[in-house]
């Protein structure tokens, strides 16, 4: 009898962490990252007499991976989680999505830095930052590898985001829809950055950023979507959104400029939907599910 209530309980356990996954994956990735990420906002603002050491921040950037990990053993057991780790290893996708996921954020934000010129949001700027160009030819490459790979080291969200979250809410909405939804956790992830002194949100419009994550989150879908559901080309997606507003001279304080960057990837989502539909985001693969 005891057997039975106890294997009762356990099914009626994994029949609700299996419902609820997508809400309790967010809700554990905020958990796990909130604290640090507090933490170093009180230090910024030398309410705490300490920053969280850099370390840390490696380990916080993997702290998504871990709730991934959690939720995906506690619904799919094992099997499951190796299931998500064969995720980062679909790598022969085409080339065509190697480059955009490389290189279509680096022409956002280069039509950013010259409408930004034209339009008066800046003078004259430079394409590339002035630090960077000063340093010659090489220095250049090798600044830009070296951003790339260390903003890829240190992000490890997509295991959550497109490993779980995304072919979970793609098994039940399209994939327009689940993209507009996953932004919403993602936009809250990155809330306390607003919050922290020398961060890149800093002086960054909260609103601005949202609308921009929103559009970015829409290439995200559309590149899983085509690319078999492969983490790996959504991990270089990311590095790649996090390294070109640094490396090309886009000013994260600049209202207007940001603005005008979130027009432009707002733009460019827009085409993808409308060639690529709402549906899938895709002409010739259907979304990928759960």
């Amino acid at each position: 009898m005891s057997t039975s209530v106890l294997t009762t309980t356990n099914n009626e356990s994994t029949s609700f962490l299996e419902s609820y996954k997508i809400p309790i994956l967010f809700l554990l990735v905020i958990g796990l990252t909130w604290p640090f990420m507090i933490v170093d906002v009180l230090g910024s603002h030398g309410i705490l007499p300490f920053r969280v050491p850099m370390i840390f921040w490696l380990v916080y950037g993997y702290m998504p991976t871990l709730a991934a990990v959690i939720v995906t053993g506690l619904t799919q057991g094992k099997e499951g989680i190796r299931a998500l780790f064969r995720k980062v290893l679909i790598a022969r996708v085409g080339v065509k999505w190697y480059f955009f996921a490389i290189f279509g954020l680096a022409v956002t934000a280069i039509i950013t830095v010259i409408l930004g010129n034209q339009l008066g949001a800046t003078i004259d700027n430079p394409l590339i930052k002035a630090e960077i160009v000063a340093a010659g030819p090489v220095a250049i490459f090798l600044n830009a590898t070296l951003m790339f790979l260390v903003r890829g080291i240190l992000n490890g969200e997509e295991f959550a985001w497109r490993g779980v979250a995304l072919p979970r809410l793609q098994a039940k909405y399209n994939a327009l829809t689940s993209s507009l939804i996953l932004s919403i956790p993602w936009i809250l992830f990155h809330l306390p950055l607003f919050f922290t002194k020398g961060s890149t949100q800093e002086n960054m419009s909260i609103l601005c950023y949202a609308v921009q994550l929103a559009a970015t989150s829409i290439l995200f879908t559309w590149v899983y979507n085509n690319t078999k559901g492969s983490v790996l080309l959504a991990y270089i997606l990311h590095a790649s959104m996090n390294t070109w507003t640094e490396f090309f001279a886009v000013d994260a304080g600049n209202v207007f400029q940001g603005w005008i960057l979130t027009g432009v990837i707002v733009a460019l989502a827009v085409v993808v939907v409308i060639f690529s539909g709402a549906q899938n985001l895709s002409r010739t693969n259907t979304r990928i599910q759960e």
